[in-house]
């Protein structure tokens, strides 16, 4: 058995770690900013500056990760350089004050410039945006998905709650550390070998079918749109899903709709080719766990592989979708592309970019999809405002430059589509987003 020396004192980044730090190289490269994300508290009323600055600023400050940026060990194996001791990125923590009726239509654009825009620095990788009038206010984090996860992020606001509600901290409950992983390599290989015949029947009809990105300029930005649903309209939603997939089985209900009304705009488009391909993000986390694991990315992915004549029948679709999450759950292909994730971290990132695009003839997928759950932030207030609504705002990397990500707050479901500025028209924005709700029974 072959051994390699490692620190124990270092944050060594995962397969799935360094797979992120591919996307945001990709992203990068196409777009000039990586693959930001951002989380957004609907506040109801506007907190004071002043506390929101102090508060944010002394609680960040005890999470000397949060400044620290990737190099390689000496043994190849990359990793995250964190200086306990070093000087301080300071805190940005930008505040508009608008004189409009302010909801969450017409703040987006707002909202978008902050995860448009690239850090500072290679040790910058958060970032605060409050955007209020005298009615209401919305919180952006706008963070480095290298640094983070969606639930992680979520779990890290969570934090700051709990520690400014109990005036308490809890930053030694959080494992910083990693093992490089250099063991096992049978088990990896093996792993390898399954999820290898896994891309080879995708890539029987590959390039999957995808909106072109040619015609989009390289210094375009990422739009959103946002579809809430009401406690109503979600409950009804849940119970139809329940009812037409099964019990909890409410992420493929959601993921076949969506798939359906993205059908929608490809034939309408004629954009023939390939099957549809959508990698499906899912946590590996126990739900205890995450407040452990706030750092990094702790996710794995299921992959779709969807005809355009299973397209056109919801029913059959529907089907299609549960079936292979059956089988994936069954042969554990998650957890088969963690393990050999592991082995693709000596691969330079701009090698790693263009050998996961081989298979699919230069494509990664047709758009991707998540579905969050319920939110890791649990509190129904951020320091003294009651929180009306909290959504993402992830940039979808880049290509193939969209996705529709689907989390739920207090009962209520938020849909919201990622899109490349130039991919869709107007009227598809909107066809898209009045699909949603027709098909989820709430149009």
């Amino acid at each position: 058995m072959i051994r390699i020396p490692f620190s124990r004192n270092k944050r060594y980044l995962t397969g799935m770690d360094w797979l992120v730090h591919t996307f945001d190289y990709m992203t990068s490269q196409a777009t000039g900013v990586g693959n930001l994300s951002q989380i957004v508290l609907e506040l109801s009323s506007s907190p004071a500056e002043d506390e929101i600055r102090k508060y944010l600023t002394d609680f960040v400050e005890k999470y000397p990760v949060v400044n620290g940026w990737p190099k390689r060990d000496y043994n190849l194996a990359p990793y995250w350089k964190i200086h306990p001791r070093a000087r301080k990125v300071p805190l940005s923590i930008s505040v508009s004050r608008l004189g409009i009726d302010m909801n969450a239509v017409n703040v987006l654009p707002i909202l978008e410039q902050g995860v448009n825009m690239s850090f500072n620095s290679i040790r910058e990788h958060l970032a605060f945006h409050l955007v209020c009038s005298e009615e209401k206010s919305f919180l952006a984090m706008t963070f480095d998905h290298r640094l983070f996860d969606a639930s992680g992020a979520e779990a890290f606001l969570a934090m700051f709650q709990q520690e400014w509600e109990e005036r308490s901290d809890y930053s030694q409950d959080i494992v910083f550390s990693e093992p490089a992983h250099l063991c096992r390599w049978r088990e990896k290989f093996e792993a390898g070998k399954r999820v290898n015949r896994t891309f080879l029947r995708l890539a029987e009809n590959a390039p999957p079918r995808v909106f072109p990105l040619s015609s989009v300029p390289n210094d375009r930005g990422f739009r959103f749109k946002l579809i809430p649903f009401n406690e109503q309209q979600t409950a009804t939603i849940i119970e139809t899903a329940y009812n037409e997939t099964g019990y909890l089985l409410l992420m493929p209900y959601i993921l076949a709709v969506s798939i359906k009304v993205l059908h929608g705009i490809f034939t309408g488009r004629s954009i023939e080719g390939g099957d549809y391909i959508i990698p499906v993000t899912i946590d590996m986390r126990p739900l205890a766990k995450i407040r452990e694991e706030l750092f990094f990315n702790h996710m794995s992915f299921f992959l779709f592989q969807i005809k355009a004549e299973e397209a056109d029948s919801f029913p059959i679709l529907l089907e299609a979708i549960k079936q292979q999450m059956y089988d994936q759950v069954k042969s554990g292909l998650p957890r088969d592309i963690s393990q050999v994730a592991f082995l693709m971290r000596i691969v330079p990132l701009p090698a790693l970019s263009y050998l996961i695009r081989l298979y699919l003839k230069g494509q990664i997928a047709s758009s991707c999809f998540a579905y969050l759950g319920e939110t890791a932030y649990t509190f129904s207030r951020f320091m003294e405002e009651e929180v009306n609504n909290l959504f993402h705002m992830p940039r979808a990397p880049v290509p193939p430059g969209l996705g529709i990500f689907f989390n739920q707050f207090q009962g209520k479901l938020n849909a919201v589509l990622s899109y490349i500025e130039g991919i869709l028209s107007e009227d598809e924005i909107e066809e898209i987003a009045n699909n949603l709700r027709i098909q989820l029974g709430s149009g």
